[in-house]
């Protein structure tokens, strides 16, 4: 394959159109990467990404903003989860687990219901490659809505994940900061979820911060890293997919996780030979 080959794909509108929107969500999932990562959100970004289906196909059918159905479906969802792991001795992770899996039943229901208003295969698969204008617009404000929040509260979320005692004790109201992170990861799987439908969603919630915090313990350089990689893994993502001739948001996973192996074994402090290396030492001194 020679150099004329490879810029193949940018001669293509929806292709360039697709890079740059998967970029774009790349970046504002591995922002918020980091926060669910330090948090041990993980199962929560997996709940909330299946959770908000039903609120998805609500909105197609009646023809409301998706990020509006998202919202209602995500802050039903995490409701429910208060409301059983409160009053019940279940642990968490079933709660979560119940809760998620009943709420994306539900969603596959309703879009069973409508096929000819809702396509099963996006929602649950992603079709950026198609994305429509309206999409766009739609992505561009959740993103923007985001970022602004993340700006102005990043030192606040930060003392929330890593010491919610120690936050209440200055003043924050935990109870705000925990029904925050759940709205902008309510939303971010929304954006997620037109790149890389809501099966992978929590793939790209997750991966990029796990990968940052493998290589640095700086919060700041964190969050550039995981940003970093989000982009960057996005945008080859999509672009390899033309040459795979398969799905974007299965390129997109792959890559990152690939990303991330590679920091597992070789990450100079953090990595698995860093800490064999380290030990030898030990043992030796």
């Amino acid at each position: 394959m020679n150099w004329n080959d490879m810029l193949i794909p940018l001669h293509y509108d929806y292709m360039i159109k697709a890079i740059w929107v998967c970029s774009l969500v790349g970046g504002v999932c591995g922002l918020l990467s980091v926060f669910v990562t330090l948090k041990g959100w993980s199962m929560m970004g997996d709940a909330l990404s299946h959770a908000v289906v039903p609120g998805v196909a609500i909105a197609y059918i009646l023809g409301l903003p998706l990020v509006l159905g998202s919202f209602v479906s995500g802050l039903l969802a995490a409701w429910a989860m208060g409301v059983i792991k409160k009053r019940s001795k279940l642990r968490e992770d079933t709660v979560l687990g119940i809760v998620f899996t009943t709420f994306f039943a539900l969603g596959l229901l309703l879009i069973s219901l409508y096929p000819a208003r809702v396509d099963l295969k996006s929602v649950v698969f992603g079709n950026v490659l198609a994305i429509s204008d309206e999409d766009i617009w739609q992505l561009l404000c959740i993103s923007s809505v985001v970022l602004v929040w993340l700006a102005m509260k990043w030192h606040d979320l930060l003392l929330f994940c890593f010491d919610p005692r120690q936050a209440r004790t200055m003043g924050l109201r935990v109870e705000r900061m925990h029904a925050l992170l759940l709205l902008l990861l309510s939303a971010t799987a929304v954006a997620a979820m037109i790149a890389v439908g809501a099966l992978l969603v929590v793939a790209m919630l997750i991966t990029p911060g796990a990968t940052a915090y493998l290589l640095t313990d700086r919060f700041s350089r964190m969050l550039g890293l995981s940003a970093v990689i989000g982009v960057i893994s996005s945008a080859l993502g999509a672009y390899a997919s033309y040459f795979a001739n398969g799905s974007t948001g299965g390129c997109i996973v792959t890559l990152q996780t690939i990303v991330f192996l590679v920091c597992l074994f070789f990450a100079p402090k953090h990595g698995i030979w860093a800490r064999r290396r380290l030990q030898k030492k030990e043992v030796v001194s």
